[in-house]
Parts: structure tokens; sequence; C-alpha cells
């Protein structure tokens, strides 16, 4: 009965990703990574990828255990809860791996997920929603709903950092420790590898005049961003800074009500806000990371916060908000202000826009930082963490 046993845990297991939102910003920069880095390190196990049509495409297997599945199913929708669920049932998976938290609700096997945060247990986006704002509120109901069954159900929760950690222990405080892993991410391989052959040219193409300061994330609301713009303000009349702002974020509800904002300030001639014109490519940002003098970021809350990473792998110093997720994963390697003082925004960003040694300083601490974080380390613990779930050997790969 123990060879039998063993020879089980050794052969093959079939593992399905949900890569529904391969590509997209957020989960899908994730579910990108994820799944490229296990192709490198796991030649045994056989692997399902489910894409939908718009992204199937994007994603050419590079090991011959990986195979794409077509899964044309919206992410949030009834339909992932009833037709993928069939479509996942029908691989007969022994492991299905969601890297986020809307798990098809009735799968009975096993489930390992991999959630970035809990911000939309703070923070609501009802400020920016189209939807009628009672259909808003049962969706968001039914968020929490699903949110919660997906932490009892999965029998492992990657995590990026402890902040994170600590928030699902504060709101589910009898959820056991062992089931969570902590594995931090790192940045895109893909962003690292760009060579910019103009910078000026697409400082031309959005109008953006040196220097200038730069933000690139979302609008929503634990971002901060009006904090930003009032930070901003000061730096011009108490400073006397003559310089720009850039916000880098995708056009939507929330941008245009900081666009919005940027014109009640009269701030037009100093703020530019490219996302507004059209999609901001890769390239792009990158062109703007390297011509910027100061990376900002205000965000009140965040999961892991990739952004200032990306920002000090291209020599770029920080300027980011005191809050314990920032505080866990870039130490000393960048200068905190408090995010609610605008005062203290203004201020800590001036020292590093006057102070040539500060801002050499944080330059170097930055670019070392990046080094602690990769992809291969994450998808090292996520193989680690399927192999537990589906009992295999430690030494088996």
């Amino acid at each position: 009965m123990s060879d039998k046993n063993d020879k089980q845990k050794e052969r093959s297991n079939r593992i399905g990703i949900d890569a529904r939102f391969y590509g997209k910003a957020g989960p899908g920069r994730y579910a990108k990574n994820i799944i490229k880095h296990l192709e490198k390190i796991d030649q045994k196990n056989k692997y399902f990828i489910l894409l939908r049509k718009d992204n199937f495409e994007e994603y050419i297997p590079q090991n011959p255990n990986f195979q794409k599945v077509l899964a044309d199913y919206p992410w949030y929708s009834w339909s992932e809860q009833t037709a993928f669920l069939f479509k996942v049932l029908s691989l007969h998976l022994d492991l299905f791996y969601v890297p986020h938290f809307n798990i098809p609700v009735l799968y009975p096997k096993k489930i390992v997920t991999a959630i970035p945060d809990m911000i939309m247990h703070t923070f609501s986006t009802e400020k920016g929603t189209t939807l009628w704002k009672p259909y808003f509120r049962f969706k968001k109901l039914v968020y929490k709903l699903v949110f919660k069954w997906s932490v009892i159900r999965s029998r492992k929760i990657i995590v990026p950092t402890r902040e994170v950690f600590n928030d699902f222990k504060s709101v589910y405080p009898k959820i056991p420790n062992e089931k969570f892993v902590i594995a931090t991410e790192g940045i895109d391989p893909d962003l690292m590898n760009i060579e910019v052959k103009d910078s000026e040219q697409v400082l031309e193409k959005y109008k953006i005049k040196k220097p200038f300061l730069l933000y690139l994330s979302s609008m929503y609301e634990h971002k901060n961003v009006p904090r930003l713009l009032e930070a901003f303000k000061i730096l011009i009349e108490k400073y006397d800074f003559e310089g720009n702002l850039v916000l880098v974020g995708k056009k939507d509800k929330f941008s245009e009500r900081i666009w919005d904002l940027v014109k009640e300030m009269n701030l037009e001639g100093r703020v530019s806000m490219p996302g507004m014109q059209g999609f901001v490519s890769d390239e792009e940002t990158v062109a703007l990371r390297k011509e910027a003098e100061v990376y900002v970021f205000t965000a009140l809350k965040e999961g892991f916060s990739l952004t200032p990473l990306e920002a000090q792998y291209f020599g770029l110093p920080c300027v980011i908000s005191d809050i314990p997720c920032h505080r866990e994963v870039y130490g000393d390697s960048v200068l905190y202000f408090n995010p609610y003082d605008v005062e203290d925004i203004a201020e800590k960003i001036i020292r590093v826009l006057h102070d040539n040694e500060l801002r050499e300083e944080l330059i170097k601490r930055g670019y070392e930082r990046t080094k602690i974080y990769s992809w291969v380390h994450t998808a090292e613990k996520t193989l680690n963490t399927f192999n537990q779930v589906l009992e295999v050997k430690a030494s088996a790969k």
C-alpha cells in the first residue's frame, strides 16, 4: 500500500490556472509572470491555462506540459459561476489555481488562490461606478460573500506581504495561520527589457515639459491622488517649484474626476494626464520613468505596491506614503511622508529635488532594493505550495 501511495505522489498532476486576466494590469500581470516562470521550473506537472478570447493568442506556451484552454467567460459574472465552472470541471484537475479571489463557488475539488490585497473591504469604488447604485451595492455584497467563501475553500492562500496576512487575520481571525503563504512579487521582466529609443518623442506626444514629477497607477479612492494635487499646489506656491506633475493611469470615471479637480484647482497647464488621450504603452511608461525627477506615490493602502519598485529599477528616487506595506517592502530605500498631511508630502518632495546627496543615496538604495524581489522566487514558492496541497514529496519538482 505504501509503494502504491508513493507512486501516486510521484505521478504528474493536472493543474489548472485561471488566466482570464492574462496580460491585463494587476492580476493579469501577476498571472502572466507566474505562468512564464512556472514553465521554467516545473517540467513534471501538466498545466491547463484557461484564457479568454482576447488574450488567447497572446500566451504562447514555452513548455510542452502547458496547454491553452479557451474559457471566454467574463470575470465577476454569473457565467463565471455556471459555464466557467463546468469548463473547469471538464478538465478533471487535481488542483485549480486562481490568482485572485473570484473562484467558482461550487467547485468541489482542491483550490489554491493568490489574493493580492483586501483593499475593497476598506475602500469603496461606488463613486466611480456607472452601475445603478442599488445594483452596485448588491454586487459589493456578492463580492464579500464570494471573497469569504474563497478564503474558506482555499487549501492555501498566497499573499504578497505580511501586511496582507495581517489584514486577513483581522477580518477572518478564525482562519488558521498555516493556510497562508507569503510570496513577494517582482518587476515584470518584459518591462525590465524594454529599450527606449526616443524619450523626447514620448514627451512631445503627450506635451510633457521637464522637469516633472511622476505618478503611475489607477486613480481609485485609496490612491489618494487629490492630496497629491494639493501637495503639488503647495510646491508651486510655497516652494516656487517650476516643474510639472504627470499622472499616468487609464481613462475611467476616477481619472475623469481627478481631471475635473485639476481644472478646479487651476492646474491645467502644470498637470498632465496622458491616459486621458488613450492607452499609454509600457514603452512609454519606461520613457517617462527615465525622464522624471521624482516618483511620488500617495496610496493609503496597498498589498505590495509594485510601481515604486519599477521606478527604482529605472533609477528614479521614490517619495512614498508611510504605510505598513511600504515599510515592509521598501525599508530605507525611499523617503516617506504622512499621506494625510499635504504639507509633509510637499516638504519631502522638495527635499529630494534640492538635496543631491539624498537623491543619489535613494537612487543607489532603490536599485539595490529591486534585487531582493523576483518572479523566480514567487514561482518557486507557488510550486512548493502546489506540492504541499497535492501531498507531493518535497524533493519532487
